[in-house]
């Protein structure tokens, strides 16, 4: 910048434009920059345990996504635990779509709880770097295992690298146990698979087993060709019941030279039940009977993969994995459904499926797409098989999915408009019910009708949309009969537009808009006391006080109401209408069965109508144990809302949802121990012992927050009652949990509400 041959003052404004134009150019640099800030990014990671021993191998699966531009620049995948670096990646191989996956594995890290982080950068360039992360906590070794020099430092290699060759390579594939869940006394073969993938012979290859962290049996040894893949059968017979944590160690004193020892390590849980019941321990043996019972039954198993309580899903469509695992029935065809997880259990079933019949040992997979409005981190959703209840099973308990949510890891594509459609002769549908703008009943309701000719087909897919939100609140595939219903008593109120297509949506009816409207609530007054949360034990006086706005209507006649929450059942608590002017009311809570669980209690005139309320309070009976008390001194304070989700019959056997709703995991870190315990009233009032059982169940395995746990109760041997039989009649049953008291940790429940459910015997 210079002036030549001009005033000060001309030059003084040619050096401010040439600055302003310099600081333009430096703007639009670095905004461009800044563009290229999100173009690589982690799109999946998970890991294929939280809990691993010592030793044990651990791997994670990553997928990561980089713009056109930026594929060919080394791209990295750095891998921490805490702030330590134990190895890392280059990223060479993309596909069209821009996507590259790969694994990495590790075991060489001490014990303790670690914060795995997976970092994805750019070497040598300014651009930000992307990362992710998942908690991990690594056990010491069980008694009696030695500890192998593992690798050390970074372990550093590229996805392209090929193989070592000149060792063996041994590796535990895969453990089964012939009987999945044994009872006390059951003998139960360990099924271990062990492969040798590398290109020379191992001899003397020393198996070693483990059971609880104890050593069981003697050492195996033998020699694995290279290439080969051998089985292990291990006879295991529990004597008691719990949780067994089954452990396979390969090579454990290292004298074999391998060409990784990354893979020597597998261990899988298996749950002891007790023994059956009017057995002792020892060896149990079917009856022909049973035998011949078994044989004729099916058992339907439905699987769904998730991460952390998340199915990832790039092509649009969710796949269930189910399976007849009947050794030798044949089932009928079946519908299976997806529904949301709501605070009460629905009829409304978001999608409906039919699956053909299945042989014994086979699986179908079933690839559904996914309603694009369901994307949601904070839905949660359960599919279930046999919805109808047509298929006579050995076991009910595998009919349910674990609670999953759905996530996409591609953007969403909007689909152009379709054109307009010329009228043609051929096949339709036409909907008959509801009539347009019609308004569904109070119940909430939806009763459809239609009418089809030409070619639609046997099957059609009915599907209601919100008109406001766009959301999809049913999806569903029947048979075209030309009635169907769907109860959408849960829905907002609104217009909804319901569309009927043939099964492979080339055939539509024209859209029905119908409205879901309600009667307006009005706001009620709240009781003075007791307050909303309260609890109260049986014998103990009630004090009920009501706001003032109602003692000063002259003449006002109340009557005091309990609503039960789960059935809607009232207890009256005045025999004659109570003045309203008196401002309060006391009530002695009886002891013998007849109140017992949530409530909402209301003040009521003397033509019903509802002039105040407590939302919730909790009554219990004195034979409800108290719980134990513990001192928060020195403790780490956990929150963690469990809450009993459903409580039903399945079949024959009565069952109840655990959901862990958050934000701790119950894990292998030490949170077991939460006691349900089942509260059977056989008759109101109770005046004998006959008249009450109680029976305990313990949670036996992790629950990660988001998911579920189904505890069935009537295969519990230790339990008299839970089956759907007349010798097993109950007025109701009340299913209740405490938390447990820990010696490092203070439990805490913020919704102590939930954690009660009562459910009554079916008429």
């Amino acid at each position: 910048m210079y002036c030549r041959k001009q005033s000060n003052i001309a030059c003084f404004f040619s050096i401010v434009c040439q600055l302003y134009l310099l600081s333009m150019l430096m703007l639009i640099g670095t905004t461009a920059s800044a563009a290229e800030k999100k173009q690589i990014r982690i799109e999946q990671f998970s890991l294929n345990r939280s809990v691993a021993y010592l030793g044990e191998e651990i791997s994670a699966d990553i997928t990561v996504s980089a713009q056109a531009s930026l594929r060919s620049k080394k791209l990295r995948l750095r891998y921490y635990l805490d702030e330590k670096e134990i190895g890392r990646q280059t990223i060479t191989a993309f596909d069209p779509a821009g996507n590259a996956t790969t694994i990495f594995t590790f075991k060489d890290s001490p014990e303790g709880r670690y914060q795995f982080r997976v970092v994805l950068d750019i070497e040598n360039e300014k651009i930000e770097a992307d990362e992710v992360s998942r908690q991990l906590a690594i056990l010491s070794l069980p008694t009696g295992m030695t500890e192998q020099p593992l690798s050390t430092g970074v372990d550093e290699k590229t996805i392209t690298d090929g193989p070592v060759s000149g060792k063996p390579d041994l590796a535990a594939e895969e453990i089964n146990f012939d009987i999945a869940s044994p009872r006390v006394g059951e003998k139960v073969r360990i099924i271990t698979k062990i492969s040798n993938a590398g290109t020379v012979q191992a001899d003397n290859v020393k198996i070693r087993i483990f059971i609880n962290g104890q050593p069981y049996g003697n050492d195996i040894t033998m020699n694995i060709a290279a290439g080969s893949q051998v089985s292990i059968n291990t006879e295991f017979k529990a004597t008691r019941q719990g949780k067994k944590d089954v452990l396979i160690f390969i090579n454990p004193d290292g004298k074999i030279d391998e060409k990784s020892n990354r893979n020597n390590l597998i261990s899988k849980m298996l749950i002891v039940r007790p023994a059956a019941k009017g057995k002792k321990s020892g060896t149990i043996i079917a009856t022909p009977e049973a035998r011949a019972k078994q044989a004729r039954l099916a058992n339907l198993v439905i699987y769904i993969e998730t991460i952390s309580g998340t199915h990832y899903i790039s092509d649009g469509k969710v796949r269930f994995y189910i399976t007849n695992n009947s050794q030798s029935a044949t089932t009928r065809p079946f519908m299976m459904g997806v529904q949301r997880l709501q605070d009460s259990p629905g009829k409304l079933w978001l999608i409906r499926k039919p699956v053909k019949s299945l042989k014994p040992g086979e699986t179908v997979t079933l690839a559904i797409k996914w309603p694009k409005d369901q994307l949601s981190s904070s839905k949660l959703f359960v599919a279930t098989v046999d919805i109808e209840g047509k298929i006579d099973e050995t076991d009910i308990r595998d009919n349910h999915s674990r609670p999953f949510r759905v996530l996409s890891t591609s953007p969403i594509q909007i689909a152009p408009k379709p054109g307009p459609v010329r009228a043609s002769p051929g096949p339709e549908i036409i909907i008959t019910s509801p009539r347009t703008n019609g308004r569904l009943a109070d119940n909430g309701k939806l009763i459809v009708n239609w009418q089809s000719s030409g070619d639609v087909g046997s099957l059609v897919h009915i599907t209601v949309q919100n008109s406001w939100t766009k959301e999809i609140v049913l999806s569903s595939t029947g048979n075209n009969d030309g009635a169907y219903s769907a109860d959408l008593s849960t829905q907002p109120e609104g217009k909804y537009i319901l569309t009927i297509t043939s099964e492979n949506r080339t055939i539509s009816s024209l859209k029905r808009i119908f409205r879901i409207a309600r009667k307006k609530s009005e706001v009620i007054p709240k009781f003075v006391s007791p307050a909303n949360g309260n609890s109260y034990r049986g014998e103990q006086q009630l004090k009920i006080v009501w706001p003032a706005s109602l003692r000063i209507v002259s003449g006002q006649q109340l009557d005091l109401v309990l609503l039960e929450s789960s059935s809607k059942k009232i207890v009256k608590l005045n025999n004659n209408p109570v003045a309203a002017r008196k401002g309060q009311f006391i009530w002695q809570v009886p002891d013998d069965g007849s109140v017992f669980g949530i409530y909402k209690l209301q003040a009521r005139s003397v033509d019903g109508r509802v002039l105040a309320v407590t939302n919730k309070i909790e009554i219990l009976p004195n034979f409800v144990s108290f719980e134990q008390l513990s001192s928060k001194r020195g403790k780490e304070e956990i929150q963690t809302d469990l809450e009993i989700a459903r409580t039903s019959f399945k079949g024959q056997n009565m069952e109840f949802l655990i959901m862990n709703n958050g934000p701790a995991d119950i894990s292998a870190s030490g949170m077991y121990g939460y006691k349900f315990t089942s509260y059977f009233v056989r008759k109101i009032p109770i005046t004998s012992d006959e008249d009450l059982v109680i029976c305990n169940s313990t949670l036996l395995s992790e629950l990660p927050q988001g998911e579920g746990q189904v505890i069935s109760l009537g295969r519990d041997p230790d339990c008299p009652l839970g089956e759907r039989e007349l010798g097993a009649k109950f007025e109701y049953v009340v299913n209740r949990f405490t938390l447990p008291i820990l010696d490092n940790q203070y439990l805490i429940d913020p919704k102590p509400l939930n954690n009660i459910s009562k459910f009554y015997w079916p008429d």
